[in-house]
């Protein structure tokens, strides 16, 4: 028999080139149930395990899977997507980013298009996300870490789990603290910000392996200089598009 995914000729029940099961059954909804269940609660690589070790061992898990334990984990690059994508649609759903840029007591704006730097970031959250944060914390890191044996795409996936709970952690308690009262929309996102700087630390602690003091005033040098970043990269689309554009 050769196996239906890459026509390699098989004994046994999976094939030795591609690992692919031989029995391959038509496909139900009962089959489609059954390959859900299993990816999110199976015990050696699911969705849910995932989500369980990330809550105390970020640093730990992404070092694990850099360096080669990469069955027992769900694809970083997966859950980061998928995470930002769910994370994106509830928050807009809920409104949460949109309070956060329309507050009810507005001030004066502390710079020029910054309404404008606010609805771009709310309108493009699951984008920026990806191709803006993501990348810039990871590049941060990597500088910093320069002297450890990482490299910058091994920060990535460090960030990619990192980013990815962090999106849970968004759904399941601060929207939800959100809906309940909304007027302290602003406290709600600053105790956000200030856990997700601790998550920050102890990813890197267990990550890097290196002297948490100076884990902690980097993993803030890291924080200051990606919002920096962050703001005059959205700022600077913003303004040229009114100099290109009026």
């Amino acid at each position: 028999m050769n196996c239906k995914n890459c026509d390699a000729a098989i004994q046994g029940k999976f094939c030795s080139s591609c690992g692919q099961q031989v029995d391959t059954h038509r496909i139900t909804i009962s089959h489609l149930s059954h390959e859900l269940v299993h990816a999110l609660t199976h015990a050696d690589k699911g969705f849910l395990l995932l989500l369980k070790e990330l809550v105390t061992q970020p640093g730990i898990v992404a070092r694990q899977y850099v360096e080669g334990k990469r069955k027992k984990y769900f694809n970083p690059l997966s859950f980061v997507v998928i995470s930002t994508a769910l994370s994106a649609f509830i928050s807009y759903k809920a409104g949460y980013f949109k309070a956060l840029a329309y507050p009810q007591s507005p001030r004066q704006p502390p710079l020029p298009y910054y309404q404008e730097s606010m609805e771009l970031m709310v309108g493009n959250g699951k984008i920026l996300s990806l191709v803006l944060i993501l990348p810039l914390l990871a590049f941060f890191a990597w500088i910093f870490f320069k002297r450890s044996r990482y490299n910058f795409a091994e920060s990535f996936v460090l960030h990619s789990f990192v980013l990815g709970e962090s999106n849970i952690l968004l759904i399941l308690i601060f929207i939800p603290s959100f809906l309940l009262a909304p007027h302290t929309v602003g406290l709600n996102n600053f105790i956000f910000g200030v856990v997700f700087q601790i998550y920050m630390i102890i990813a890197y602690k267990q990550f890097y392996q290196s002297n948490i003091l100076m884990v902690i005033l980097k993993s803030l040098l890291i924080r200051f200089l990606f919002m920096a970043s962050y703001w005059l990269l959205i700022w600077s689309f913003v303004a040229g598009r009114h100099v290109l554009f009026g």
